[in-house]
């Protein structure tokens, strides 16, 4: 009975990283809207923003980024519902459609881009911190902010709950003074269509950035934390607040920061409207609620395969990242978010059709597993081909392909 105990301790201090959560660790709604919407507030959702923002005009970027919130909500929906009802983290889920050896894949693709985009964030604390200060090191600042964010991802999600409760109204509050205070400026909706008078991107491309911008998140980050939600309905309801709300307001934000100040940066925009106290601390805690939570589920993925507890994985992913922050990653990631949004979401198609046709009951012993799926493989393949098919929307037929294709190989498995 003691030896017992003790295991269940040890799986969830290592935050259930090789099982299912089981009910009694289950948390409140209100405790994974938090830390969903703690992941949400992404650089690289500014940066898409930024982009969508000087391509279109103002009514169609404004569509733009509902669309692309739209996507990203129903990807993150399918994944957050099988999460809740399994308590599988996207790791153990990427197991059960691509097979024991097979599951490296996208388990890799998550830990590469979640290292990434760690060093991304680790950097513009230590640039931002010295563009607003002179006086402070960028690599000491990054270093030193490479050490604080992993150590709260370390703690799970206890410290990262905390840390959200604190960043996330800090950050709707200032940055919805910092919108209005950007429309007054350049004269309201009729000022930005006098700077941007015709598209120069097509709606396509537009919202392909705008999914780019958080698949990952939506599609191998929400299993992570919607696993610990009480029932498929309180998932549902914190995604569709999560992107369409906490999404949707980033995008925005840096579309309108970039046309009106031409700096899609939220600290930067801030720091123009004379608002700099506010910006260090909005900037500081928009990128470390992003960071701990990348850190968290590239090692919570790695940890499904790997027989390292957690905590040390996430020091790994902590002093990689924070390295390649010091040595310019920054310059090399940004290419990645077209490579992203083409890659990633034909995965929600794969782990729907094998939950609708082979795990509805419940999923099996991981040991009955294959070494590889090559139903998986070949529906990921033709999903990301079919992003190549100048037709509809490539963002929304990579899933609906992959979801096809994997159907008909399970189909055809199970009559074999």
């Amino acid at each position: 009975m003691e030896e017992k105990k003790n295991v269940t301790v040890e799986t969830a201090a290592d935050e259930y990283s090789k099982t299912a959560v089981p009910s009694a660790a289950r948390k409140s709604f209100l405790s994974v809207l938090v830390i969903s919407l703690g992941y949400v507030f992404v650089v690289t959702s500014m940066q898409a923003g930024s982009s969508i923002g000087v391509g279109l005009s103002f009514n169609h970027m404004v569509w733009a980024v509902l669309v692309s919130s739209a996507i990203l909500t129903v990807l993150s929906c399918i994944m957050g519902v099988i999460a809740a009802k399994s308590g599988l983290s996207f790791g153990l889920m990427a197991r059960y459609s691509f097979g024991k050896v097979g599951t490296w894949v996208p388990v890799l693709i998550v830990a590469v881009t979640t290292i990434g985009w760690f060093s991304i964030d680790a950097y513009l604390i230590g640039d931002s911190a010295h563009r607003l200060f002179s006086w402070m090191p960028t690599i000491v600042v990054c270093i030193l902010a490479g050490i604080g964010m992993t150590i709260t991802a370390s703690k799970g999600t206890k410290w990262m709950n905390t840390l959200a409760n604190i960043a996330v109204p800090i950050i709707l509050i200032f940055g919805f003074i910092s919108i209005i205070k950007a429309f007054r400026d350049i004269g309201g909706v009729a000022g930005i269509n006098a700077i941007v008078k015709e598209d120069t991107l097509s709606f396509a491309k537009a919202v392909s950035l705008g999914v780019g911008s958080y698949a990952v998140g939506s599609v191998m980050f929400t299993p992570d934390i919607m696993r610990f939600a009480k029932n498929a309905k309180s998932s549902i309801v914190a995604m569709i607040i999560t992107i369409m709300v906490g999404n949707s307001f980033m995008v925005f934000f840096g579309a309108i920061g970039s046309v009106v100040y031409n700096d899609p940066d939220i600290m930067g925009v801030l720091a123009l409207q004379g608002l700099l106290a506010p910006a260090f601390l909005v900037m500081v805690l928009n990128i470390w609620s992003t960071a701990q939570g990348c850190v968290y589920s590239g090692s919570m993925s790695l940890s499904s395969v790997i027989k390292v507890p957690r905590n040390k994985l996430t020091l790994v992913f902590g002093l990689l990242g924070t390295i390649l922050g010091c040595i310019g990653f920054y310059n090399l990631f940004g290419s990645y978010i077209n490579f992203l949004s083409a890659t990633v979401p034909p995965i929600v198609g794969i782990v729907l059709a094998d939950y609708l046709t082979k795990y509805r009951k419940g999923y099996t012993d991981l040991e009955s597993l294959p070494q590889a799926d090559i139903g998986g493989f070949a529906a990921w393949i033709l999903g990301f081909a079919s992003t190549y098919i100048n037709f509809f929307l490539p963002s929304v037929n990579c899933v609906i392909v992959a979801f096809v294709v994997k159907v008909i190989f399970n189909k055809v498995g199970r009559k074999q």
